[in-house]
């Protein structure tokens, strides 16, 4: 069939009966001119698909995103807990802190009554005084000097003490001088009258015996000015090393007062979070030895335990890294702690809630806060949290073909 026969075939009934065949094939041109215009567009339209869709593929096979590992999991302490105690006891005067209160290591937690223990700290502070000058007296008695040395901090602290050792010094000195004085006269009185009578007992004017009687008495003399010395000194001595002796152990006294009076003031050992308050009555009686407070230590760091499973664990990795996500903040305002996993359980646990296994992995964070908007959040032991674990990389397109994948590899293996 002619060209001409099928335009005639298309057109409307009754054309035929007005357009020529001139017009026919005109009719066939422009036809075939259309198709031609038309095709430029078209294979431009698909080239532009094509293009598209080999970008898609090239960027989905170079672009990768993280694989993640998800368990969850709660805040713990880092450090075992610190319980703060007591060794003496007493009566609790004052409390200044509460349950969930963040205290700094050396913080003031409580008081206890330390009156009975401040009397005894005064009085052992006036007896050690009170030997420091005596020890300063007896000092100078035993080296004859004609002053005494007292310490610096007794003269001015304890100036009516002073006064007083140094009139009992100048009194005794006093006494012992007028005493060898008076020996010493009579010894130089008998030593002058034996003088003149050896002469005269030598030409037989004097007996022998009175000559003997009078060398007698000046031995007993000098013998007693000696004895007089050193008993005067031996006394000093010992009573010096008995005052030396009282004043070290008054002096150690004064320390244990001093640390006991020290301890009635309760301070924390650690910076932390106090978790619990055994005192809650001021005036009550704190047993010897009895808890006070516990404290969980707070480091820079936070150690979070998470929840694993078995089917998950072959990829978590030690040192990996970790997203710890806060229920009790919101992720999209407050963010969440960047962290690595420090410890892997070496076998599962069983969870008797829900009766599943599970292993358990410690993420330890770099920060202990939420720092957002110049604002710093607290973050409290037992605060659940979702953990994202990082344990590799994939692109986009083995996303997009593991569902093809998989279908191929379980194709035709039904029963």
């Amino acid at each position: 069939m002619s060209q001409n026969a099928k335009s005639q075939d298309r057109l409307p009934k009754g054309a035929n009966e007005t357009i020529q065949s001139e017009d026919l094939d005109f009719i066939a041109d422009c036809k075939a001119a259309f198709l031609e215009e038309r095709m430029p567009y078209a294979n431009l339209l698909l080239l532009m698909v094509v293009g598209i869709v080999s970008a898609f593929i090239v960027w989905a096979y170079q672009s990768q995103v993280s694989e993640l590992t998800r368990g969850q999991g709660k805040v713990i302490p880092s450090g075992s807990t610190q319980i703060v105690q007591s060794l003496e006891g007493g009566i609790v005067e004052k409390l200044f802190t509460q349950e969930g209160k963040y205290v700094e290591r050396g913080a003031t937690l409580a008081e206890l009554d330390d009156t009975i223990l401040q009397t005894s700290f005064q009085e052992s502070i006036v007896e050690r005084d009170n030997l420091m000058a005596k020890i300063a007296r007896l000092d100078a008695e035993s080296t004859g000097l004609a002053n005494i040395r007292f310490p610096e901090a007794l003269i001015e602290s304890c100036p009516e003490l002073v006064d007083s050792e140094q009139l009992l010094f100048d009194t005794r000195r006093e006494k012992i001088t007028s005493s060898q004085s008076r020996l010493n006269k009579s010894l130089d009185l008998k030593k002058e009258e034996l003088a003149i009578t050896r002469p005269l007992a030598e030409s037989g004017v004097v007996s022998q015996v009175e000559l003997l009687r009078l060398k007698t008495m000046v031995n007993d003399l000098e013998g007693q000015i000696e004895k007089e010395k050193s008993e005067y000194l031996n006394e000093v001595v010992s009573q010096n090393n008995e005052y030396k002796t009282s004043l070290s152990q008054i002096q150690q006294t004064i320390l244990a007062y001093e640390d006991k009076i020290a301890r009635s003031s309760i301070r924390a050992p650690v910076s932390g979070i106090v978790n619990k308050v055994h005192i809650k009555t001021l005036g009550g009686v704190l047993q010897p030895g009895a808890p006070i407070v516990e404290i969980v230590p707070a480091e820079d760091t936070l150690l979070v335990e998470a929840k694993i499973s078995p089917s998950d664990i072959a990829f978590v990795k030690l040192g990996q890294e970790a997203t710890v996500k806060l229920t009790a903040y919101d992720y999209s305002i407050y963010g969440g702690l960047e962290g690595v996993v420090e410890q892997i359980s070496a076998d599962t646990f069983l969870n008797e809630e829900d009766g599943q296994s599970y292993y358990h992995i410690l993420i330890r964070t770099g920060e202990r806060s939420l720092k957002t908007t110049g604002q710093s959040f607290e973050i409290l032991p037992g605060m659940i949290a979702q953990v994202d674990i990082k344990t590799g990389k994939k692109s986009i397109l083995d996303y997009m073909l593991k569902p093809l994948l998989r279908a191929k590899v379980n194709a035709f293996t039904e029963r």
